[in-house]
């Protein structure tokens, strides 16, 4: 019971204060559950790219899979229901004073500072599961083959507009003929 309840506990910290969305909340999930000791960085990576992969938010895909990896069917039914409730509550709270005080210049200043802390917190994510994906676990040397796809995904999304899900589909059934 105790551990169900620092589980969501750990769970309902990174909805309140996860701002910005799956991406940006990864960081504060993985430094959450070190302290449970459960996973490796490597392993926390594809966490993140199944979660990427799976229908649904990134957020509340990662918190299932380490609530089950912690403490079973429980721990992922805690782990949700932790990561998704406060941030559920909060959205309803401030959907209610946001179109009263959408022209306030306070609320606006608020903005301005979580959009940069936002964009940065991505880019912590990023360079987490670049650093996993690219690197060798132990040596960090690069991986030409993980360099290659990723390369080949910035190009197929970014100047050919290939949707994100031919690009998931693509790369897992490659991945799997090369490194499988």
């Amino acid at each position: 019971m105790i551990k169900l309840f620092q589980l969501f506990v750990t769970f309902a910290k990174i909805g309140i204060f996860g701002f910005g969305g799956g991406l940006a909340i990864l960081p504060l999930i993985y430094q959450g559950i070190q302290k449970f000791g459960i996973m490796s960085a490597h392993e926390f990576a594809e966490v993140v790219a199944i979660s990427q992969a799976t229908p649904g938010p990134i957020a509340v895909n990662a918190a299932t899979y380490v609530g089950l990896k912690y403490a079973g069917f429980a721990g992922a039914a805690t782990a949700t229901i932790g990561v998704a409730v406060p941030s559920f509550i909060l959205v309803m709270i401030t959907m209610k004073y946001l179109d009263k005080y959408k022209e306030s210049k306070g609320l606006q200043a608020v903005f301005d500072g979580i959009r940069p802390a936002t964009a940065g917190l991505i880019a912590s994510a990023l360079v987490f599961v670049g650093e996993t994906a690219l690197f060798a676990e132990n040596t960090f040397e690069p991986q030409l083959i993980p360099i290659l796809i990723f390369a080949a995904v910035i190009v197929a999304a970014g100047k050919f507009k290939v949707s994100p899900i031919i690009l998931i589909i693509a790369t897992g059934i490659l991945g799997a003929f090369i490194c499988g």
